[in-house]
């Protein structure tokens, strides 16, 4: 089987947004995958869905489609399933992951706390819940702004500031944060009598290198594509050998996402201290890894297709507007999932969207 990927909403790093953390007008990204065994077969029953539908264009592109085709776009989804194409979507709320950025380094940093369990990783999703509803954007900007030209006055200034905001706060997770920042600023206070003018490194999350050798930060495609390939990993019980991977051509970040595949291969994950939701990380074997334009790949064309339904809907119900042809679209696709194996839609994003959109709480 082979697999096509293609990502919906700005994939650029989050460390440029503006102040107002509108994310250039994309808050949202998703990234999809297809496994489809036979392209050409799928080639032909989307030539027989552009007749139906009168699709003159050659690249099949979401964003037009969906303007002046909506049906068409449902007839894809719907193919999908009768096929019964394993899909993985991985949508990120980009705000979100900055919240869980800052949970990560300023309140709950890896160095000197319990190794990493079921009830920490709880733990940790209500403090990111909070930062991401609670906490002002002005103050969640002050962390993108330690990414630029980052230094230890840098962030030892955002623990006074993250702390002085939460103190202000009479609920108890609140308070729960104040104190964690405290013990974390403890902890920085050590970084720094060890490792000197580098210790704010470990506070923030690490950057790739881009092309022209500079730094990149939180490119949601990277984790995005590593929990994809490790879902594709559960779904097909380790057996990855002879699969192909096309993902979408990246003039910019593909020897990102290059990396992002032999890391998730290197990690050393004991399922028996934690093991992740729903995904693999214990490589054996491993597909190979391709970029491909799409106008040349039907199959990354529909993983289009589906990247953007699903980033349009959690956008759509973001921002309370109307949703009424992305929901048909995305209830198929629900319906079409089985987390046990791997299939579906993951959201990293706050409990109360997970919820909203699927009637359940969150991881």
């Amino acid at each position: 089987m082979d697999f096509y990927i293609d990502e919906s909403g700005n994939t650029g790093d989050l460390a440029r947004t503006s102040a107002d953390l509108d994310f250039g007008g994309q808050a949202v990204f998703s990234l999809a995958a297809v496994g489809i065994a036979d392209e050409c077969s799928l080639t032909e029953e989307l030539a027989a869905l552009r007749a139906k539908h009168k699709v003159q264009a050659t690249e099949l592109k979401l964003s037009k489609i969906l303007k002046r085709k909506p049906d068409f776009a449902l007839d894809a989804v719907d193919l999908l399933v009768r096929n019964n194409f394993p899909f993985f979507v991985e949508v990120v709320d980009k705000k979100y992951q900055l919240a869980v950025s800052i949970t990560n380094g300023f309140i709950w940093p890896p160095y000197f706390n319990t190794e990493e369990s079921q009830d920490t990783v709880w733990m940790k999703n209500i403090f990111a819940d909070y930062v991401y509803y609670r906490v002002p954007n002005d103050v969640i900007y002050e962390f993108v702004q330690c990414m630029n030209n980052p230094s230890n006055e840098k962030i030892g200034a955002y623990f006074d500031l993250l702390k002085i905001c939460v103190s202000q706060h009479s609920h108890e997770v609140a308070q729960g944060i104040a104190s964690q920042i405290e013990e974390s600023k403890d902890d920085f206070r050590i970084m720094i009598e060890q490792e000197g003018d580098k210790a704010h490194r470990r506070f923030l999350p690490l950057p790739d290198i881009g092309k022209r050798n500079q730094e990149v930060w939180l490119l949601p495609n990277f984790s995005s594509f590593t929990n994809i390939y490790a879902r594709m990993n559960l779904h097909l019980s380790g057996k990855l050998e002879g699969c192909r991977i096309f993902h979408d051509e990246q003039a910019h970040f593909d020897e990102i996402i290059t990396e992002a595949k032999f890391q998730a291969e290197s990690a050393k994950v004991d399922p028996a201290k934690f093991k992740m939701p729903y995904s693999d990380y214990s490589f054996h074997r491993i597909a190979d890894l391709f970029f491909k334009a799409s106008p040349d790949s039907t199959g990354i064309q529909l993983s289009d297709i589906v990247a953007g339904l699903s980033m349009r809907w959690y956008q759509a119900h973001l921002q309370e507007e109307d949703t009424k042809i992305l929901d048909k679209a995305i209830d198929l696709l629900v319906h079409h999932s089985d987390r046990t194996i791997g299939t579906g839609i993951n959201v990293v994003g706050p409990h109360n969207m997970a919820q909203q959109l699927f009637g359940v709480a969150g991881y």
